[in-house]
């Protein structure tokens, strides 16, 4: 039986917008703050709750930064096949990848940088992320090593391709600001031009000269 229309969440689409608010009111104080200078009290605060209230969701600050790290792989993931499924050369599977992978980071929860954060996992849940983000750059290699073998990637170290890309990549949200003059889709499409034009075959002869028209 149906009340209000659905129009109302029921108790467990509540609690996971909750939980979800309070990741990410977390992310943007780690992001600002860092991990080690960001208290749960510091999180309650901001949203309004005491900090016993967020025990109910997260039992401490890991789990908060552990939960991060799964949503970045998941679009992580979920922008890796994607790209796979549109097809292309590999160069266009790997910027299709990057473009999905910045554009969700940045317009939704802006969670990326918590990336720089992860010695502050505990073992275990360290091990569980590294096996995750070391999955999805294996990934990203092999489509360098397509893009060589089709000719659409210069030959180079695809290890040290990617290193360097995603690592100007993961660094974005530490500047970047939805209330400035970029879009999240502008910034990750000018963004993906320019840190994948150092491997083109052919690159574009010219780069986007206004993010905020592009």
């Amino acid at each position: 039986m149906t009340t209000w229309n659905n129009s109302v969440l029921d108790k467990n689409e509540l609690r996971l917008a909750k939980r979800e608010a309070l990741l990410r009111e977390a992310v943007t104080a780690f992001n600002q703050r860092g991990f080690h200078a960001t208290s749960m009290e510091d999180i309650g605060k901001s949203l309004g709750v005491t900090k016993a209230a967020l025990y109910y969701y997260f039992p401490n600050k890991q789990a908060l930064l552990a939960a991060a790290f799964d949503h970045v792989l998941e679009v992580a993931f979920e922008s890796l096949e994607s790209a796979i499924k549109a097809g292309g050369t590999g160069y266009d599977k790997l910027k299709a990848t990057i473009r999905g992978y910045l554009s969700e980071t940045l317009s939704e929860l802006n969670r990326c940088v918590v990336l720089t954060e992860e010695h502050a996992l505990i073992p275990k849940q360290r091990e569980v992320i590294f096996e995750k983000r070391d999955r999805f750059e294996a990934g990203l290699r092999e489509l360098v090593r397509e893009g060589i073998a089709d000719g659409s990637i210069v030959p180079c170290d695809p290890k040290l391709a990617i290193f360097t890309i995603f690592g100007a990549v993961n660094w974005v949200p530490k500047w970047f600001s939805t209330e400035g003059t970029w879009s999240s889709n502008q910034l990750a499409e000018a963004m993906t031009e320019l840190v994948c034009r150092s491997i083109a075959a052919q690159p574009v002869p010219i780069l986007i000269e206004d993010v905020s028209t592009g």
